[in-house]
Order: C-alpha cells, then structure tokens, then sequence
C-alpha cells in the first residue's frame, strides 16, 4: 500500500479554484446532518471556534464521479488552516476522507457514490485548536464507460492459463470477473499493473456470489502487486475482484490464473465425503496441502453425549488441531481449537436429533499439512479418575455442557509439588447456560481438597490451588443445585495471584470471599477492585480455617498509580486485617494480602463489603469477646454502627468507643443491647431517639467514661449469649473511631 494519494488534474485544477467566484457563509453551519447549507460549485467558510466543524449537504447521481478540494485561506499574517475533508453519509458514517492532497496542506479526493440522494460534506481543522478560513468546492463529471462490472452481474470473465488485461478507469472503480472453479485444484491468482501508467497499487480479491471474501492479497513478495493461493470448498462459480488500494488509483492491470492438481485427497472436505468414522473408534489421517480440511461422516443418537478429539500425531505432525462438528447438510454445531492437551482439540456434543453428522479435522491456520489421530468416543465426560478430558496447568480454557441434569465432568489436572493454579467456572450467558456453576477439586486418592460456589462474579465460581505434592488432581464441574444442566466455561491461569498490580486477580465487592494462599516467604497477593467515589468500603483478609491457615494477615490498600493508601494488621478478629476506606476519587484500588513478619505462609480469605457497618441487629461485623477491636467512621449525624459480640455470663467485660484517625469522632457514644434487639434511627435526636425491638433490651450505655470524650462501659452479663454493641455520636458528631472489647 501506499502512504500518499496522489489526485489527478481535474482536482489539481479544482484546488486552485480559478474557474469561478466563490459565494460566502454569513452563519456558521451546523455539524451534522441538521444542516442546510448546500454545496453547489464553490464555497467559502470559516473554521471559528477551535473544535468547529461546518457539514453541506451534496445531492449526488450514481454514474457521476464528484471531485471535492478544500484549502485553508491565508489571513493578513500569510497564515492558512490546514483542513480535513470527509464525506459522509446521513447515518454518520464515513464514505470517503482525506486530509493532505498533491504534497500540500490542502485536503483533495474524488468520490463516486455507489447510488444516488443526498450526502453530507465536512470541513474542519485538522488540529482541534485550529481556525481559520477555507474554500471548498465541488465539481462533477460521468464516470467513464467500464470494461467490467463491479458485482455478481458483471459479464466479463476470467480463465485459468490465459491473461486477462483490463483498467480502473476512475478512483473508485471496482472490476469484477466470473470464474468457474473446480476441487480438486489450486488456483494461483495475480494482479499486476500493467505497463506504462499502469495500475500503481492493485488489491485482490475472491468472493462468492453474495460478495463473502474467500481469498485476498494487497502487497505480495516485496511488490505493490497483488498474488494469492485459492482451493475451493466445493465447485461452482466464483468472482475474481480487481481494484486499486483505498479505491484511489487509475491504470491499466493484467490478471493471470494458473491452476494446477492437488495431491490426491482421500477424504473429502463437503458432506460428500468418503471418510467415515464411527462412535467408538480412532481414526489417522494426514492433510495433504494447505487449506485441506477432512470431513467424516459419522450417525449419532438423539440425547447421547459424544466427546470428539483431534490430536497432532506421527513423523510430521499438524501444527494446531482444529475440531469441528457439522449437521447434515453442513451447518456448523460446534468448534474447538485447544480444548485438549496443548493445542490439541477436545469436543463434547450431545446429539439434538438422530441422524448424520459430519466432523472436520483441520488445521488454526488452515494452511498447515501434516498427520493427526481423529477419535470418536461414546458418552459424556467421565465422573471420575477415568476421566480422558484433562487441563493444562499452564494455562488452558475449555466449554463443556452439563446434560443432562445433575451431570458431572472430571477433568485431569497433573501438578508438580508446590505448582500453583487459579480456577475459575462461569457460565457462557447464552440461553442454555448454567446457572450456577460449582468447582470442587480432588487429590490423586480421589479426595476432597477444596470446592467453590461463588468465588468469581456473581453466580460464577473461583478457587485457587497449590499442590502439596507432584501428582494427578481432578477437577469437577458441576451446577450449584442437584438437577442443574447447561453449557459452561472453564478458565485455567498458571501460578499464584500476582504480587504487583499488572498481575492483580479481580475482586468483587459484595461478592462472596475468595480463598487464596500466601505459599512463600515474601509472597504478596495482589487484588484489583473498583470503588466508587465516596462510598465507605470495608476490607477482611481472615487466616482460612483449618490446619494451614495464615497466622496473621497484613493488609495494603494501594490507589491506582501504587502509592499506599491505607493498611491494618490486626483491625478485624484477633489477628486477622480489617480496613475501613472511603474512596476520595473512585476508581481501581489494589489490596495487598501478605504476612504481618514477611515469613509465614498459608491459607487465607478476603471480601470486600460496599457498605458502611450496619445500623441494625442483622449486622455482619463481628467482635471476639476476649479481645477485639475495629477501626470504622460515624458517616452522617446520627450514624449507629453494630457490632455483634458473644458474651459469657459472670465474666467482667470492658467496652470502648475511642475518636481515632485524621477526624476523630468528637463524642463517642456507647449502649450494649442484648440478643434480639433491633433498632432503627429515628432522625437528628441521635441515641436517645432509638426505638429497641424484637424483644430486645438495652442493658448499659456510657457516654465519656472515657478518656475526655471518649466512651467506656464495663459490664458483667446475667446471661449468656449474643449482644450487640452500638456505636453513635452525640450531638450529630461524625468522624472516625476504634471500638475495643477485653475480658477483665
């Protein structure tokens, strides 16, 4: 292709805009289609403010070649816009653009529509901040006679072995040949100009009769001309294309078609195929040329599960196995391209209907030759260590479809000790989707290790993985409830969660916790989350439960150029992290998750909750009444944040609400209600005004038993059980505070 268009004389003469006076704008026009200035020979007009743009409409007839210029005008410093010119239709879209024409600033093309009405012309600056004034223009002339027609109704005609001469009379001009093609055979095709004031840069293409493009080539072997390779799919007419780069050239072209046999091919590539293969068997095959594709005939039973796989095999393997399945009169069903091991294909099908079905063993590219092993295998993906589908743990995705209902697929996953992997299970979003899918995943005895429901996106599951020792693991795929079916995907990522934010794992607020792992010393997981502008969030990062949890958790919050916002240690229960952040800006975060000493290692949790701590009994923050404490914020006055804590009767408990942060909280006020109280605000009058519900009872309160304004209750329950701790400040005083629970 070329850099620079180059235009011919009638719109060099255009340009300079000699052959008549130009009439003048007094109103400035408007930028889209609302406009009614129309342009009719020449123009003048003004680019005024910076960032304008003046839109006239052009009535234009097909046959007719239009020739469009704009020049930017001098002004008394000898001082010219450099201008743009675009074409366009009444939709907005653009048909024809150019900015600077004959090795100048001037804008110049010619624009042959392909029917007639109205289309609009635009001048503007081609900086933002240009202004200044132009002139545009217009002329118009008949396109010349064509000696090919530019669609599926063109006469002309091109044979293979003889040389077919023509000419792109005008920019624009689209010559279209008919050629019967036959299988069997390899056509060479080439477009060259031809002679002196030849064709300067040709495009070719093939194209089947509804303008579909089978073949094409602009620039081949260090050339501006145009060769390409083209084996068709089946007999039949096709059409040979002709045309300039960008539609911007004139000049004679000569267009040559060689063809020559293909290897002999024992399986076809159509419905007429000779290969057959059958449910249960294994079949080698070889692609003999580029493009060749295999198609085997096979019947399958109306609901059976079928699993298809198509593997690189022998001396001279296929680069990239491709799968495909084809209904009987060869509509594709379904595709795989890396579903199995490597770059091998996996497809799983359960038949719709009973009956012949076709299956295509090729190649990603489609040009590579080489031996593959094509399997048919009976029923769906096993249910256990039987299992034949299996995952790289490098990296690997693979669809699969559950059915019927409440099935199960296994898929091998074989690890080396330490290997870590990410797993995520979504559904597809399309109409016969799962709706809710489920991960549990096996060691080699066939045990439970971990599950997930919804650790990913909504409904969609996510777990995270380290081998304790080198061995096959099985991953299963399945629906949340018992009778579940549909389609899904599966998305392996190698390695642990990224220590920085290029490799930042996604986390969703609201969304349910995500398990992962600290698995070194000096390991960092990194989160990426989306927050909204002044909205509170809270953060927990828990040691998981069980034998291997992380001890103590260290939690960073970073802003979105990685400087540290915010971090906690030992904010939520006993050594767990809690933060409590409001974004100033909104936008990506990035929570941080390691060890509090740099050195310890093991299983953790994270969430992120979009709320502010609740103000109602149903509250989800937790104390440990042995010794906990939190940090959070009184947002708006009369604010209550409760904290549901287990007390044991008889033992002396210390309660404290204490201002803390950059705008402490000025007056804290603590109350203690017990199990089943709920309580609502009821407006400016701040704790005093609570209404106790459910049976529930305020047992002690304190207002600044603490030190200076600060909160502080002791207190010995009768009973045992469950209280809650609420948090306000008086006299509709808001700003930041710690609340402490001992055991005295």
């Amino acid at each position: 292709m070329r850099g620079r268009l180059m235009f011919g004389a009638a719109v060099a003469a255009l340009m300079a805009f000699g052959f008549s006076t130009a009439s003048a704008q007094s109103n400035d026009q408007p930028g889209d289609a609302t406009t009614t200035a129309t342009l009719n020979g020449n123009i003048d007009g003004e680019i005024s403010p910076a960032g304008d743009t003046d839109w006239y409409r052009l009535e234009v007839q097909t046959g007719h070649r239009y020739n469009l210029a704009l020049a930017g005008l001098e002004n008394e410093q000898g001082e010219a816009l450099d201008p743009v010119l675009v074409v366009y239709d009444a939709q907005g879209n653009q048909l024809a653009m150019n900015d600077d024409a004959n090795n100048s600033l001037n804008s110049a093309l010619r624009y042959v529509p392909q029917q007639s009405g109205v289309v609009y012309v635009e001048a503007r600056g081609f900086s933002s901040e240009a202004t200044g004034a132009y002139r545009l223009g217009v002329s118009s002339e008949e396109v010349p006679p064509d000696d090919a027609g530019g669609d599926a109704s063109t006469r002309a005609r091109a044979s293979a072995g003889r040389t077919t001469n023509g000419n792109i009379e005008y920019e624009g001009d689209v010559d279209w040949y008919r050629f019967s093609a036959r299988t069997g055979n390899r056509y060479n095709v080439t477009l060259a100009g031809a002679g002196d004031g030849g064709l300067g840069d040709p495009v070719l293409r093939v194209l089947d009769r509804d303008g579909n493009v089978l073949a094409e080539n602009d620039d081949a072997e260090g050339s501006l001309n145009s060769a390409l390779e083209f084996i068709p799919a089946a007999n039949g007419e096709v059409f040979i294309e002709a045309r300039a780069y960008s539609d911007a050239y004139t000049g004679a072209y000569a267009l040559n078609v060689a063809a020559e046999r293909l290897p002999r091919d024992t399986v076809g590539n159509s419905t007429s195929t000779g290969g057959r293969i059958n449910a249960g068997q294994t079949i080698e095959g070889t692609l003999d040329f580029p493009s060749d594709n295999d198609w085997y005939r096979i019947r399958l039973t109306e609901g059976q599960s079928y699993r298809f796989t198509l593997n690189a095999t022998g001396d001279k393997p296929i680069d990239d196995p491709l799968l495909r399945l084809h209904d009987a009169h060869g509509a594709e069903l379904a595709v795989d391209d890396d579903g199995g091991d490597g770059l091998n294909a996996y497809l799983e099908f359960t038949a719709t209907s009973t009956g012949t079905y076709y299956v295509e063993a090729t190649s990603f590219g489609g040009q590579t030759t080489g031996n593959y092993t094509l399997a048919a295998l009976n029923g769906d993906v096993p249910a256990d260590t039987s299992t034949d589908a299996s995952l790289a743990p490098e990296g690997d995705y693979r669809e699969g479809v559950l059915a019927p209902a409440g099935d199960r697929d296994w898929y091998r996953l074989t690890l080396e000790e330490g290997q870590a992997v990410r797993i995520g299970m979504q559904a597809t979003g399309t109409p016969d989707s799962i709706g809710d899918p489920y991960l549990v995943l096996y060691g080699p005895d066939g045990g439970e290790l971990a599950r997930d429901d919804d650790g990913g996106d909504g409904l969609n599951s996510w777990l995270e993985f380290q081998a304790p020792a080198a061995g096959s693991y099985y991953l299963e795929a399945r629906g949340f409830t018992e009778d579940a079916a549909g389609r899904y995907a599966i998305n392996l990522v190698g390695g642990e969660i990224g220590d920085s934010m290029e490799g930042a794992d996604a986390l969703q607020p609201n969304g349910d916790m995500r398990t992962s792992f600290i698995g070194a010393a000096g390991d960092v997981d990194w989160f990426a989350v989306e927050l909204v502008e002044g909205r509170p969030y809270r953060f927990y990062v828990d040691g998981a439960e069980g034998e291997g949890a992380l001890a103590d958790p260290l939690l960073v919050l970073y802003d979105a150029t990685g400087a540290e916002m915010t971090r906690d240690d030992d904010g939520g229960h006993g050594l767990n992290s809690y933060l409590y952040f409001a974004s100033p800006t909104g936008g990506s975060y990035f929570a941080a998750v390691s060890s509090y000493d740099g050195q310890s290692t093991g299983r953790y949790t994270i969430r992120a909750v979009d709320t502010e701590v609740p103000g109602h009994a149903y509250t989800d923050e937790i104390l440990d009444a042995a010794d906990d404490s939190r940090a959070s914020r009184i947002e708006i006055p009369g604010d209550i944040d409760v904290y549901r804590v287990t007390l044991e009767a008889g033992v002396e408990y210390q309660i404290e609400a204490n201002g803390s942060g950059s705008t402490p909280l000025a007056d804290p006020f603590l109350s203690l209600v017990q199990e089943g109280a709920g309580m609502e605000d009821a407006g400016p009058n701040g704790p005093d005004a609570l209404i106790v519900r459910q049976g529930g009872r305020q047992v002690a309160s304190d207002d600044d038993s603490g030190p200076g304004n600060d909160a502080r209750l002791r207190f010995r329950p009768e009973a045992s059980g469950d209280y809650l701790i609420n948090v306000s400040g008086l006299s509709n005083t808001v700003g930041g505070y710690e609340v402490k629970i001992v055991r005295r």
